[in-house]
């Protein structure tokens, strides 16, 4: 019961050092406005999902708000983690690009010598439509264009529409209305034709991390993918050792 009290103590100190009122803090975290403050007050416990963002809101750990602790890293963009869209879920994909904070912990991202800008985000290839410059399994770099009229005609981007997801190579149409969009790989089906307007967000390439090795001189890029890995593995273990402590806390209060 006392880690319990402890964690509420900490939420209700952050809350109220950023000027948040319950009914704000339980909007965020979707839950009513009672049952916040039955987690403040110590009667309820808190869960994961809510753990993490309120770490995002408040800017400290996770490690902060279940022991005090403020030496862990937090996972977010500033701190140089990025995250990783799926394609798996159209309609959630769209909601990720527009709100961070509903991005699973476990895809988040830690790229060495990389520093992300707040529009940046990772997208793994699935299809061989633009190979051989892409391949299956690589890690796509992308920023977000907000502006179509500032996309360079042969740009590789990923394309998000009411139908689906696509990584294609734009071209610009003679109707301004529209743009094209070709495959690398000629035998990969005929160009596409897509108003501006039916664009819901346009993701532009800025680099990769290569899933394939294609020749000896791409060592560089192997290890790059190296890192990542290790990154990912690193990261597993830090959810791992956040659900332990909550597994703990939990346990003991409930004891």
């Amino acid at each position: 019961m006392k880690n319990r009290v402890e964690i509420g103590k900490r939420i209700k100190r952050l809350r109220l050092e950023n000027d948040f009122s319950q009914t704000h803090i339980a909007k965020i975290l979707f839950i009513s406005q009672a049952a916040y403050s039955l987690i403040e007050n110590s009667q309820n416990g808190i869960v994961s999902e809510h753990i993490i963002k309120l770490s995002r809101l408040y800017g400290v750990s996770t490690d902060y708000i279940l022991t005090g602790d403020k030496s862990i890293i937090r996972i977010g963009r500033d701190t140089g983690f990025v995250p990783m869209l799926r394609t798996s879920n159209h309609r959630h994909l769209l909601a990720a690009i527009e709100d961070d904070s509903i991005i699973d912990i476990k895809d988040w991202f830690k790229l060495p010598d990389f520093d992300p800008s707040k529009d940046q985000t990772l997208f793994k290839m699935e299809t061989e439509g633009m190979a051989p410059v892409i391949f299956p399994g690589d890690v796509l770099i992308c920023h977000l264009q907000s502006n179509l009229d500032k996309v360079l005609d042969g740009s590789a981007v990923v394309v998000i529409t009411v139908q689906g997801i696509l990584v294609k190579r734009l071209k610009n149409a003679k109707n301004a209305d529209y743009f094209l969009f070709e495959n690398d790989n000629e035998t990969f089906g005929l160009p596409e034709r897509i108003m501006k307007k039916d664009i819901k967000k346009l993701l532009m390439i800025r680099g990769k991390i290569n899933h394939v090795l294609i020749s000896g001189q791409n060592t560089a890029e192997k290890s790059k993918m190296q890192k990542l890995e290790e990154s990912i593995e690193v990261l597993k273990k830090e959810l791992f050792e956040m659900n332990r402590k909550l597994a703990s806390l939990t346990g003991s209060n409930n004891s």
